[in-house]
């Protein structure tokens, strides 16, 4: 690093508040001060105000703030797959009881076409019944 800019960042560093330095240009030499020059090329910098101090109160309440809504996101994403999955037991249970319905239903058909003259009646009724009851409940 050259000694000129040692001097700006000691310049900049050193000073709290807004101040004006100037930058000089003397036979190809570059010096920077707090007084302006007495000859040869002048550039005044400005140096900017210091950031305004963090309040650490407010840091930690942000941060607080943020624990606690990852908190309630992970509660809701855990209550919705907790849903997600008692709606696919649900179904799975419901689908196999359409499928245990289906299968009666075909039974009782096959009884109803083998049954003899005395039982034909009660065993078509009971093919219909199995046939209603299968449309109510699954909806096919």
């Amino acid at each position: 690093m050259k000694p000129s800019y040692l001097l700006l960042m000691a310049l900049l560093t050193g000073s709290a508040s807004a101040q004006d330095i100037y930058k000089c240009v003397q036979d190809g030499q570059t010096s920077y001060s707090a007084a302006p020059c007495t000859g040869g090329q002048l550039q005044i910098l400005e140096i900017p105000s210091p950031p305004p101090a963090v309040d650490k109160g407010a840091a930690t309440r942000q941060q607080r703030v943020a624990s606690q809504l990852e908190a309630a996101r992970k509660k809701q994403e855990n209550l919705a797959d907790q849903a997600r999955e008692r709606a696919a037991r649900q179904k799975e249970t419901h689908d196999k009881h359409c499928a245990q319905l289906r299968l009666e239903q075909k039974w009782t058909a096959q009884d109803a076409v083998g049954a003899g003259d005395k039982n034909r009646d009660a065993a078509q009724l009971k093919a219909r019944r199995a046939g209603e009851r299968l449309a109510v409940e699954c909806l096919n």
